[in-house]
């Protein structure tokens, strides 16, 4: 395996913390093929994630079987490379937080340059709670005990401990929260911004799962066992700011497990633009698509052979999005005589 060459894919074609939340690797490009490494070959959203972004730069993929040592090892690699090499002058546009919150143990992460990049740029920080219509709920969250160690939150029950992890993991940027399913008991790793800040051993296997629901409601999750991977997201209030919530529920042979990313300030707008150029990227190819089709049935249609209702329903469709295209520009331009 070429470190450089993974690296340097990593930063071009698949960003570092799909990679992590996928456990996905980019090994190489040969003869237009991506070679991909996965710690589960039968992960279907995985290949469907990676099969999308590789057909943006037209690469076809090859699957094949990662061990999760190599995996940790090689995105830790990636992490000390991407902290030692100069910054550049803007976020590099393939670097994204989209679903990119699957940590391992001592590995939890954001793109640290981009980050950085993000903090100094005043306007685009803010993501305070602006839109009157956009009422959301307040997060629960409690400060009680802030300064204690962090180790003494165990005693708390659930509800409450839970309450505590969110009050520090709050701060401007990336907070994670890692929910780690063990043989006999659990642990939660709590990191900020990539890095890890404390640890919480040896919790009683009753008292995990009943964290673990604890975060099944708050995100509205039904409390039953996942048989699958789940994952959701939501918006809370916290300090009159926007707060997403990323939850992902791993189901283990010991038991269930999670991982709660809270994206906030600058790290939450640049999330909220990636998937923002996501969003209008997919519409695009769609309204492509469209087209094409279109002039497909405007070559082969007859008067015989055309279905009556045809036209009148692509009609209306086609009113309807001119009327959310009017709206979005009338958006776009209301935000551009505001800055």
């Amino acid at each position: 395996m070429n470190s450089e060459e993974v690296f340097q894919l990593i930063d071009r074609v698949l960003p570092f913390e799909a990679c992590l939340f996928h456990q996905i690797l980019p090994l190489s490009i040969q003869h237009g093929k991506l070679h991909l490494g996965m710690v589960m070959l039968n992960d279907v959203a995985a290949i469907d994630y990676a099969r999308q972004m590789a057909g943006y730069q037209n690469y076809s993929l090859i699957p094949q079987s990662l061990s999760s040592e190599t995996h940790h090892s090689v995105l830790t690699a990636y992490l000390n490379y991407s902290q030692n090499r100069p910054a550049p002058s803007k976020p590099q546009p393939t670097a994204s937080l989209e679903a990119g919150f699957h940590d391992k143990d001592t590995l939890v992460l954001e793109v640290p340059d981009e980050q950085t990049a993000l903090e100094t740029d005043a306007p685009e920080a803010q993501a305070t709670v602006q839109n009157p219509y956009m009422i959301l709920p307040d997060l629960p969250v409690s400060t009680r005990y802030a300064e204690e160690p962090i180790a003494l939150l165990a005693q708390l029950p659930p509800s409450r401990l839970l309450k505590e992890l969110l009050g520090r993991v709050l701060g401007n940027g990336i907070g994670r929260l890692f929910f780690e399913r063990r043989e006999r008991y659990g642990r939660i790793l709590w990191s900020q911004n990539g890095t890890i800040q404390s640890v919480i051993e040896t919790i009683a296997l009753n008292k995990f799962q009943a964290l673990i629901d604890e975060l099944k409601h708050l995100t509205r999750l039904p409390l039953f066992p996942v048989t699958e991977i789940q994952q959701v997201e939501i918006e809370r209030s916290y300090q009159r700011d926007r707060v997403l919530l990323r939850l992902r529920i791993t189901p283990t042979e010991a038991g269930e497990q999670a991982t709660l990313q809270v994206l906030r300030g600058a790290a939450l707008k640049f999330y909220q633009r990636q998937q923002l150029t996501s969003l209008s990227r997919d519409a695009l190819t769609i309204a492509t698509r469209l087209q094409q089709k279109i002039n497909e049935l405007h070559h082969t249609a007859t008067p015989l052979a055309e279905p009556r209702n045809v036209v009148p329903e692509i009609d209306q469709v086609m009113q309807i999005v001119e009327q959310q295209l009017t709206e979005l520009k009338q958006i776009r331009d209301s935000y551009t005589e505001k800055n």
